[in-house]
């Protein structure tokens, strides 16, 4: 029989443990630690994620109660209060840093697109959180939030950059600590309408299209004709206001598209004159993925419940949620899955301790029409004898 490790032991092969050490070193994460350690507290949040627990006792006893099989994951049990120093005051950067090499893991594995065909879609999600117990992350008059503003890659279905803030940061003020590429299209919403981005955007050969505010001013230079269902108007402009000429003195694109399941007008703004304005409408609409991701992640991973009060507490619950985010998508990768990431994260969960193979069980079908060794050497011994 083909011996195989539990389910977690290789999701965590994901991460080699030489290479976590390291960045744990380099941020002195286990200096006088006696009990709890950086490797320890990564299972545990981890196992914490995909066995969807949500508080500290549950942690402790779940993941205690697994003892036996801890060995054989490098790490051992854990103490809730042991758990909750660490997140209050272990270094978030060390798993930012193990975010960052998952994500370049995820890239490596999908095919290369032209530096022209690089999108990437930009928005922000707003969590809830207790005003009483969260009073640092500031919202409104009696209530607590932070947000998480995310770039995000369509091609490969992941989050490339992101950073945390409390509820009321302005989502456009935010842009200038979002990392921008050049010879990238970036996709926003009217929320991050900036011209000096969008102006640094042009400078850097790098496109946008966003959401035009009815309360922008600007001047008409050129009618273009119309080209394609629901495209309204075509033109370049040029903005009026005195911030627009100060900030962003170019031309633009507006475009006017009418969406055709609600009849609802939208306007576009860009500096891309090269593609068509249905493409660009195109554009405007993939935007929903970000939902979606923002949605599946809310949905799935345990990040609207917090086993920690501190702001450096919520940030390495978050940064674990996107990491158990990526580990299931290098799973879906690695071992050619055609289930979707919904399927394959409740299989993990429901298996996370148990020796399982990771390709029959997330491969049931074709393991099933694998043919038996035995009956093909039986079947070829009989037709050269007969």
């Amino acid at each position: 029989m083909k011996h195989s490790n539990s389910i977690f032991h290789q999701i965590l092969k994901f991460i080699p443990r030489h290479t976590f050490q390291k960045v744990v070193d380099r941020h002195q994460g286990d200096y006088r630690t006696r009990t709890l350690s950086c490797w320890d507290q990564l299972v545990a949040l981890l196992f914490a994620q995909l066995n969807s627990q949500t508080s500290l006792r549950g942690i402790e006893t779940t993941f205690n109660s697994q003892r036996s099989k801890l060995y054989h994951l490098g790490a051992s049990r854990i103490s809730r209060s042991s758990l909750a120093d660490a997140n209050a005051n272990r270094p978030a950067a060390i798993f930012s840093e193990t975010f960052y090499y998952l994500l370049e893991k995820v890239r490596s594995k999908l095919p290369k697109n032209d530096a022209c065909q690089m999108i990437r879609l930009i928005d922000s999600t707003t969590i809830d959180l207790n005003f009483n117990q969260f009073k640092w992350a500031n919202f409104r008059s009696k209530k607590a939030g932070i947000k998480l503003h995310t770039v995000y890659d369509p091609n490969a279905a992941v989050p490339v950059f992101f950073s945390l803030t409390e509820a009321k940061t302005n989502d456009a003020k935010e842009l200038n600590n979002l990392p921008m590429m050049p010879n990238t299209t970036y996709v926003v919403d009217r929320a991050y309408n900036n011209y000096s981005w969008f102006y640094a955007l042009n400078q850097d050969n790098s496109k946008f299209v966003g959401r035009m505010k009815t309360n922008t001013c600007y001047t008409v230079i050129e009618k273009k004709t119309p080209i394609g269902t629901g495209v309204v108007t075509d033109e370049i402009i040029r903005l009026s206001s005195a911030k627009g000429k100060k900030h962003c003195p170019i031309d633009l694109r507006r475009v006017t598209f009418v969406r055709a399941e609600d009849q609802k007008e939208l306007v576009f703004i860009t500096n891309d004159v090269s593609r068509s304005a249905v493409e660009i409408a195109a554009l405007y609409k993939q935007r929903w993925e970000i939902e979606l991701f923002f949605k599946w992640i809310k949905q799935n991973l345990k990040i609207k419940r917090f086993i920690s009060q501190n702001r450096n507490g919520v940030m390495i619950q978050v940064l674990i949620a996107l990491i158990s985010y990526l580990l299931l998508k290098l799973t879906q990768l690695t071992y050619l899955s055609k289930q979707t990431l919904y399927q394959i994260c409740l299989l993990i969960g429901a298996n996370l301790m148990e020796r399982r193979d990771m390709m029959e069980l997330l491969n049931p079908c074709s393991a099933r029409l694998k043919p038996d060794k035995s009956s093909v050497e039986q079947v070829t011994f009989w037709l050269l004898n007969a």
